[in-house]
């Protein structure tokens, strides 16, 4: 029983960073991305990539979220962000795969995407890479606006 529930944590996981990396709603597409990237990893480190992923997701990981809000007044708009927690922890995933993902395309160190991907995978297990400075200084910009979060009870 144990083992069934693990499968299907190592499945949800796997289908997660297929929806995350899917181009024009083409699994097979997302699919390909992450068995490239997976063999990439493999020959650039001696850990297994599901422990690498895992260590990667749990680091890029952010507890808040900023909620950007278009305000109109007249003919003028503004955006004004609030910030907010991030409540679930499947959202907390989610979004940890979506600042990998787009942090291996801001790269350019690369040709191909796969290769940055595991790139930033590799670097964010081990705390480094922009993945991880986005997520601190999102940290960092929220926490200095306290007068934000005074609504919420801790």
């Amino acid at each position: 029983m144990i083992k069934a529930n693990k499968n299907i944590k190592i499945c949800n996981l796997k289908t997660k960073i297929i929806n995350v990396l899917m181009i024009s709603g083409k699994k097979s597409t997302g699919e390909k991305i992450l068995l490239k990237s997976a063999k990439k990893l493999q020959k650039l480190s001696t850990k297994h990539f599901k422990t690498l992923v895992q260590m990667a997701i749990i680091n890029s990981t952010s507890t808040f979220k900023l909620n950007e809000q278009i305000v109109k007044k007249g003919k003028r708009k503004t955006v004004r962000s609030i910030p907010s927690f991030v409540p679930t922890d499947q959202f907390r995933i989610m979004l940890s795969l979506k600042l990998i993902k787009n942090a291996a395309l801001k790269s350019k160190n690369s040709n191909e995407f796969y290769e940055s991907l595991s790139n930033e995978i590799l670097m964010a297990s081990s705390l480094k890479g922009q993945s991880i400075n986005i997520k601190t200084d999102l940290q960092k910009q929220i926490l200095a606006n306290k007068r934000y979060l005074a609504k919420f009870h801790w």
